[in-house]
């Protein structure tokens, strides 16, 4: 007897515990998360650590300084970029980043290509100086001169693009695919873009695409928002607006902010069926987080909708004229 009651008051009790699991708050979907920066923040911290070590005054250090010193002072191209990474570095010598700035200016102004390369990248993202993109393509373009590869990778990746000439633009795709061939994620996007730019038939379309899948399958935002936007417009792959919506869900996910308009849109739209990794979010909260990056598509939306009162949203001008500046500085070069 008291087994059958214990199975009738299981029995009574499901329809309560259904109702209270019914009640639970719905599951976001992951693309809504905030960015987890625990990771960077560690990375960030450890990077720190080796920029802020001590100096390594040992003495073969301070022997290896004293001889580079003295090779650069008698003008040794080699050994004044040598100097000049010692006293960034600290070694065998207290660390003094404008005095190593200095040798290797010198060393590039001597014609030596490995610090013409380094002498570019630091113009270039402003690497212990004002970024100077002028200066830093010259001296790239002197380092690529010699064959240095860091420096033919710069003039590539920043100098070179798909207004450059035929020879610029062929130039640009071997270093690409020679860093991609050697496992540089960032660059298999950046030659299926500057391939899918400049195609003229379906095979050269086909090839960037499969490009940006390679990009995508390293989860790299920009590579998945660009297979995305490939099957949405049928360009490089047939057009498909399930896959559209599931490789944009992947870039709001991975927080690739064109991957978050994108994924707006067609679920505003009401395109390619159900989402896959979670509850289908409002568009209206993916368009303002991509809007809160910079994303001009995103802004143009939000203006629209506090215009007319859309997405949920009641009608304010004054948050319309708001994002409507935004757009203005946005689309401003």
């Amino acid at each position: 007897m008291k087994t059958m009651l214990f199975i009738l008051s299981l029995a009574l009790a499901q329809p309560v515990l259904a109702q209270q699991a019914a009640t639970k708050a719905p599951r976001q979907h992951p693309a809504l998360a905030e960015f987890d920066t625990h990771g960077l923040d560690d990375m960030r911290a450890k990077v720190q650590a080796v920029i802020n070590r001590p100096a390594d005054l040992s003495l073969d250090k301070v022997a290896a300084f004293e001889k580079a010193r003295i090779a650069a002072e008698a003008g040794d191209t080699a050994a004044q970029l040598e100097l000049a990474q010692m006293l960034h570095e600290g070694e065998g010598t207290p660390r003094d980043a404008d005095a190593g700035l200095a040798w290797m200016k010198k060393s590039a102004e001597g014609g030596y290509g490995p610090a013409q390369a380094f002498l570019g990248v630091a113009y270039t993202l402003g690497q212990g100086m004002a970024i100077d993109r002028k200066l830093g393509e010259y001296w790239s373009r002197q380092g690529a001169a010699q064959g240095v590869e860091l420096a033919n990778f710069m003039v590539a990746q920043h100098f070179e693009n798909i207004h450059s000439s035929a020879e610029e633009q062929a130039h640009a795709l071997h270093w690409l695919k020679f860093y991609a061939e050697n496992g540089f994620i960032p660059a298999y996007n950046e030659i299926g873009y500057r391939l899918m730019m400049t195609a003229k038939d379906d095979a050269q379309r086909k090839e960037a695409f499969g490009w940006y899948m390679k990009s995508a399958k390293a989860l790299d935002p920009s590579g998945l928002n660009n297979v995305a936007y490939s099957y949405e417009v049928g360009q490089g792959a047939p057009q498909s607006d399930e896959a559209a919506l599931g490789w944009y869900e992947m870039a709001a996910i991975a927080k690739s902010p064109p991957g978050q308009t994108g994924f707006a849109r067609l679920l505003e739209q009401g395109r390619g069926g159900p989402t896959r990794q979670g509850p289908a979010p409002k568009p209206f909260a993916l368009y303002l987080l991509a809007a809160k990056q910079g994303d001009a598509e995103a802004i143009e939306r939000l203006v629209k909708v506090y215009d007319k009162g859309e997405l949920g949203q009641a009608a304010d001008p004054a948050q319309a004229a708001l994002w409507r500046e935004k757009l203005r500085l946005a689309k401003t070069p």
